[in-house]
């Protein structure tokens, strides 16, 4: 952080409740180190607004941050923006290069800040662990790594399906189809991801934006893309969620299992595999 932008970061921490206390700002962050993360390159401060406010406000509510920031800090430009409708990369970066310089509710802050930093870094192992975009102007699909991931995919599948043909009820049981689930639909995210890298596409938002950047350019069709958001949503559940993940029952899993298989199927008919 440069001195001019250390000395605006510290008259925002130091005028921030003056600032924000006729907002409907519950907590916010001033951009400190920016430097990693181009988003927030001209971003001074990222808030998070009461939730009732309508999210056709924000415009309007932005405006007004910036107008504030404007005249306290004595800058000719300012930048501000409203999480609760940002994507979870923009969470990310704020969280990584900004600090705390307001708060009225200190609870849903913290709450806030463990939802992200656990989805967030969930996506960023993912991306980690896939291929790195290829510097050539050639685009190859990495027909063997897609393979693996689908042998891997359907091998989930196939133990699933045997927990379906022989139901029980014993807890262990249950927990198995679940992990078979998870296990299933995260293969699902990393087929998406290796592709999406490897084909220069743009980079998701969140975890269940990833099926949309495949759609983007054809490779799902919107059936496919509906089936796999809902099947991310279990598997949050499952991952982020376990109280609520044992809600997901065995009588469940066929219809997740159809969903599954028409993904695979899919994935190999697009790419003539």
């Amino acid at each position: 952080m440069n001195s001019e932008s250390s000395n605006i970061f510290d008259r925002l921490q130091e005028k921030a409740g003056e600032i924000l206390a006729e907002t409907p700002t519950l907590f916010a962050y001033g951009i400190a180190d920016p430097d990693d993360f181009p988003a927030l390159r001209d971003v001074q401060l990222a808030a998070y607004m009461d939730p009732g406010l309508p999210p056709e406000s924000y415009f309007h509510v932005e405006i007004r941050l910036e107008t504030l920031l404007e005249e306290t800090l004595a800058v000719p430009v300012a930048a501000a923006r409203i999480l609760n409708a940002a994507p979870l990369t923009f969470h990310g970066a704020v969280l990584s290069a900004g600090r705390v310089i307001y708060s009225r509710d200190e609870r849903g802050r913290i709450a806030f800040e463990e939802g992200v930093w656990t989805k967030y870094l969930d996506l960023r192992h993912m991306l980690a662990c896939g291929p790195q975009p290829a510097e050539e102007d050639a685009v190859t699909i990495p027909r063997e790594e897609v393979t693996e991931r689908l042998e891997q995919l359907e091998g989930h599948i196939s133990h699933a399906r045997g927990l379906v043909d022989a139901p029980s009820t014993e807890p262990i049981t249950q927990a198995a189809g679940r992990y078979y689930l998870q296990s299933a639909i995260t293969c699902c995210l990393a087929i998406c991801l290796n592709l999406s890298v490897t084909l220069k596409l743009r980079p998701p938002r969140d975890l269940a934006d990833i099926p949309e950047v495949l759609a983007e350019v054809s490779l799902l069709d919107v059936d496919v893309v509906r089936e796999l958001t809902r099947l991310i949503a279990i598997r949050d559940q499952l991952v982020y969620d376990p109280g609520k993940a044992e809600t997901v029952q065995s009588h469940e899993l066929p219809d997740y299992l159809a969903s599954l298989e028409r993904f695979a199927r899919a994935i190999r008919e697009r790419l003539e595999m």
